[in-house]
């Protein structure tokens, strides 16, 4: 004879903190109660209102990002990925709780990788890695929601796993405006320093670039070009004399976090004494450029 057996798990989830970016969302208040009772599988909900103010750091169509992480209060059995599930869409309206227009889902992620596109562009405009347990990032890739002097409401669906152990667990949810970016990436110099002396008996130049910006790198747009003294990078030789290397792509080295070549005197030709520049140029993956 089968024999079924049914365990009901109870997971009781405690909201303790909401927090909101840089002052730019404001008001953010929770609708209903502060537990959520979770039968192992079962989905519970709550609301969440916040405004977005017309302050001079706001602006119309900014990204929204929702961050919410859930931990165990008992360190024996701690979150893992898969324990539970989040499912979250917003209303917009524009004035609090009045003109509603608009109903927008947004994708919730745990992946250890969260890439976020930009609005109407296929380019990854940035990147989280090494997510942690129990961490969810919730945003629309399609859809850049926050109006100025709009007033909306976040629904919340958590489901756990129905393996899930029956403990206390902890909710918090940052709301985030993901920022713009209109400046290039900074180039600074780490090698050659200012004054390097070479000779014929070193031909190889070390170059090292650390390339920093508010977003990630396009790295197949990193490149330098050792030109004669005094000439812009993109402008053409004055004379014979003018040396232009041209312009030749640079790595990213993992290890040092640094973008690196090997500069062969001999390969580009370099063979008169004098002093030279050191030019570069870096894109992000928005197609914001910088120059050194």
């Amino acid at each position: 004879m089968n024999t079924k057996i049914i365990i009901t798990i109870f997971a009781v989830i405690f909201l303790i903190g909401i927090v909101s970016a840089n002052g730019t969302i404001t008001n953010v208040s929770l609708l209903n109660p502060t537990n959520l009772n979770l039968i192992a599988g079962s989905t519970g909900s709550m609301d969440l209102t916040f405004q977005y103010p017309d302050l001079p750091q706001n602006y119309n169509n900014a990204p929204l990002v929702v961050i919410a992480n859930i931990t165990s209060l008992n360190s024996d059995y701690p979150v893992w990925k898969g324990d539970f599930r989040l499912f979250m869409y917003a209303k917009q309206y524009l004035l609090p709780g009045f003109f509603y227009y608009n109903t927008i889902p947004m994708t919730c992620s745990e992946n250890n990788t969260i890439n976020f596109k930009a609005k109407d562009k296929s380019s990854i405009q940035y990147s989280i890695n090494n997510v942690s347990n129990g961490t969810f990032y919730c945003y629309n890739p399609n859809y850049y929601m926050l109006q100025l002097d709009s007033s909306d409401t976040l629904t919340l669906n958590l489901t756990s796993n129905i393996a899930l152990y029956p403990g206390n667990y902890s909710l918090s949810i940052g709301l985030y405006e993901m920022e713009p970016d209109t400046a290039g990436p900074i180039i600074s110099l780490i090698s050659p320093v200012n004054g390097s002396l070479f000779s014929e008996d070193n031909k190889i130049i070390p170059i090292k670039l650390n390339i920093t910006d508010m977003y990630n790198i396009d790295s197949s747009s990193v490149k330098y070009k050792i030109v004669t003294l005094g000439i812009p990078s993109d402008g053409t030789g004055l004379n014979l004399s003018y040396y232009d290397s041209g312009w030749i792509n640079i790595t990213y080295n993992l290890d040092t976090g640094l973008y690196e070549s090997q500069f062969n005197m001999t390969r580009y030709g370099l063979n008169q004494s004098g002093s030279y520049w050191l030019y570069a140029e870096a894109k992000d993956v928005i197609g914001n450029e910088g120059k050194l």
